[in-house]
């Protein structure tokens, strides 16, 4: 809950990853917060009331996956708003003749996007989920342990560049946006 928190104000693509990775903690444990709370949650040194806290908020996590019907499949709608909204940012900034650093990023990305396009299921994909994909897949692999290619690490690299930089830009609008309303 706190990590999350953290970052969504701090780095909101790391926020998607992380929620994502929650997503899959939970049908790893076929939802069932008695048993996280056993093997995760006790191993947080936090106080008790932190601890009913996150308890709280996985068990509110796992009710909006099914209420979403995501038990098997799929990202929370709040996660899906987030990846919409930035991938909108995303096409600003192609659009926007100031940002060339943005666009030279792509330029290196565009090459990948199309390849990874090919092997995913929906071709309708936007290119900012796609990149989260790409991501989230290499962070499944590094977990698993499995061989990764140098290719994939370079094709990997450039999805992540780019996507730092939406995050930044994403938070720089949050914060400009915050002060324009004061």
């Amino acid at each position: 809950m706190q990590v999350a928190l953290e970052k969504k104000k701090n780095n909101i693509a790391e926020y998607v990853l992380y929620m994502w990775q929650l997503e899959d903690l939970l049908r790893a444990f076929h939802f069932d917060i008695e048993q996280l709370e056993t093997n995760v949650f006790t191993t947080f040194s936090e106080s008790a009331s932190l601890r009913e806290e996150i308890y709280q908020w996985y068990s509110n996590l796992s009710q909006m996956m099914e209420m979403e019907n995501i038990k098997e499949v799929g990202h929370l709608q709040i996660t899906k708003n987030v990846m919409l909204d930035l991938n909108t940012l995303h096409v600003q900034l192609l659009k926007t003749p100031e940002e060339i650093k943005y666009r030279e990023l792509y330029y290196k990305a565009a090459p990948n996007l199309y390849e990874f396009q090919k092997r995913i299921e929906n071709k309708d994909t936007n290119e900012v989920e796609m990149m989260f994909l790409g991501l989230y897949g290499l962070l499944m692999m590094r977990i698993n342990k499995r061989n990764i290619t140098e290719e994939t690490e370079l094709a990997m690299k450039t999805f992540s560049d780019q996507l730092a930089l939406l995050s930044q830009k994403y938070h720089e609008r949050e914060e400009k946006e915050k002060t324009e309303w004061i």
